[in-house]
């Protein structure tokens, strides 16, 4: 699960727009909806192999996150981002898989506020994720990612970083697996190491749990066709933009996001996503480089996800 980090698919210039509201979504007898595909799993012609569908690794990314209070204040901020990711090739490298990759997000802070009102920021990145499978049981994965964070204006030393990850991953013949590592990157506001492990059970061809940090989520393949899962995430980032007379700022947000979502196979391995939840724990920051931070918090908000691409 923790292999979510290595494809920043949270990033891209492309936007999407679509008429369907969270609370329209949300008022959809959703229990019921994922009892019914629970069962209709049950139906699967035997013999039919079906899997749980991978982490998408090409494709593009809509999230809109509703307008929400900003504490001690009388200001809502709402959030688009859009995002498209695209892995340039795979190559054999010194005995290890080498796929460099292409990500670009845009993130669109709406803020009514004479200072700020709008802002529209850019993370864009050149992962180069390399894996080397040590015997039938070891893995290990290597993600070495330069990047930008940006208004496009913005080009000073603190706008630009190198992040990445490693990881071991832990398979036997059983359906369990364990994965432990650290990265270092922007997910949580600033740019700073985090620990990274998970649990991982196969419970059945069609179903999967993956319990960790940062990440968490439960994906059920119904049939050919469907497929549910809910997941806990943390979104975040942090971004250098240029203000009136020439002033960078910092802007930095964190969250933690928990969603329900139903994916369907469009054709091979590629699949239409909408998810639906919450945002919460949700937190902004504005500073320059001589001002104190004043992180302050934003409540919790509704959101909704669109994606389209490639699960290998």
């Amino acid at each position: 699960m923790l292999i979510a980090l290595i494809h920043p698919q949270y990033h891209s210039a492309f936007t999407v727009y679509f008429p369907l509201t969270f609370d329209t979504l949300i008022s959809m007898p959703i229990l019921r909806i994922f009892v019914l595909f629970m069962l209709s799993s049950i139906a699967t012609a035997e013999g039919t192999a079906l899997t749980t569908p991978s982490l998408m690794a090409m494709g593009m990314k809509h999230q809109t996150i509703n307008k929400a209070p900003i504490a001690d204040s009388e200001y809502q901020l709402a959030i688009q981002r859009s995002s498209i990711n695209l892995p340039i090739g795979k190559y054999d490298l010194l005995g290890q898989m080498f796929i460099p990759q292409v990500a670009i997000e845009q993130s669109t802070f709406e803020l009514p506020n004479p200072n700020f009102n709008e802002k529209t920021l850019y993370s864009i990145k050149l992962p180069m994720l390399f894996i080397e499978k040590y015997n039938d049981n070891w893995t290990r994965v290597l993600n070495i990612t330069p990047s930008w964070h940006t208004d496009l204006e913005a080009k000073d030393e603190q706008s630009y970083s190198l992040m990445g990850l490693i990881l071991w991953r832990y398979k036997d013949e059983s359906p369990h697996s364990y994965t432990v590592g650290a990265g270092i990157n922007r997910l949580f506001g600033e740019y700073k190491p985090i620990p990274m492990m998970a649990y991982s059970y196969q419970s059945s061809p069609q179903t999967r749990y993956d319990l960790g940090f940062p990440v968490t989520k439960i994906e059920h393949r119904a049939n050919q066709n469907w497929s549910v899962f809910s997941a806990i995430v943390p979104l975040g980032g942090n971004w250098r933009y240029e203000a009136e007379n020439n002033q960078r700022i910092n802007l930095s947000y964190s969250s933690w996001v928990a969603t329900f979502g139903v994916r369907r196979n469009l054709v091979d391995k590629f699949w239409l996503t909408l998810e639906a939840g919450k945002s919460f724990e949700r937190k902004i920051d504005l500073n320059n480089d001589s001002a104190t931070s004043q992180e302050v918090s934003i409540a919790n908000a509704n959101m909704i996800l669109f994606s389209i691409g490639l699960h290998p």
